[in-house]
């Protein structure tokens, strides 16, 4: 009998430790930490990220910007453009670049926009933000929220509580790890470029990936 108990007590504490074990995964599988001991090269590309097109496509092209960078936004008209031309063999991924330094509402707008995917409207929200890049405040976020049809006090408390800003954090910390010191910065295939770019020197790029498959 005393050896049953001394199982039945092994057994417990071995359960226990599993049960810990599991619940703090659960609690730490979605924090990623950049530091100075982590090197990376390219973007990673996540469900975290919004994503337009299919994960199929040949030419990934991942956008780290600003929504009070007035090159972010001409890009961004760019974008759409392309996107418009070369459907699936495109996808766009969006990363949040806010220069909080500079731009008082890079980061409420980043973390509203965020507050939009949530309800599945992150990319008719993003390019709205673009559109109306001179007028970013409180009262401009919740017009669109209206404007798109978004389930309001949801959205609301989002923004409140600013619920996304992890999602925004994610982003800007991978750029930081890349080293990212401007916006617009795009990486095309892993390929790197900074500043403003025509839509024609994207094409180029495209074109000459594409040709290249």
């Amino acid at each position: 009998m005393r050896y049953y108990w001394h199982f039945l007590i092994a057994a417990s504490l071995i359960t226990g430790f599993v049960i810990l074990f599991f619940v703090f995964s659960l609690s730490t599988k979605d924090n990623i930490n950049f530091t100075n001991d982590t090197e990376i090269t390219t973007p990673s590309v996540t469900v975290a990220d919004p994503i337009l097109g299919p994960m199929t496509a040949p030419v990934t092209l991942v956008n780290y910007g600003d929504y009070e960078c007035p090159s972010c936004a001409d890009l961004d008209a760019s974008l759409l453009a392309l996107r418009a031309e070369y459907g699936d063999t495109l996808r766009i991924v969006w990363k949040d670049m806010p220069n909080v330094s500079q731009h008082d509402q890079a980061l409420p707008a980043a973390v509203a926009a965020q507050c939009a995917g949530e309800q599945k409207k992150f990319w008719e929200y993003h390019s709205l933000l673009m559109a109306n890049q001179a007028n970013l405040s409180p009262e401009l976020y919740t017009q669109i929220a209206t404007e798109l049809q978004l389930k309001d006090k949801a959205f609301a408390r989002c923004t409140e509580d600013q619920a996304t800003l992890p999602l925004v954090q994610r982003g800007f910390d991978e750029g930081v790890a890349l080293g990212i010191t401007a916006t617009p910065t795009l990486y095309i295939n892993g390929e790197r470029y900074t500043g403003a770019m025509t839509t024609s020197e994207i094409r180029r790029i495209i074109d000459r990936i594409t040709s290249s498959l």
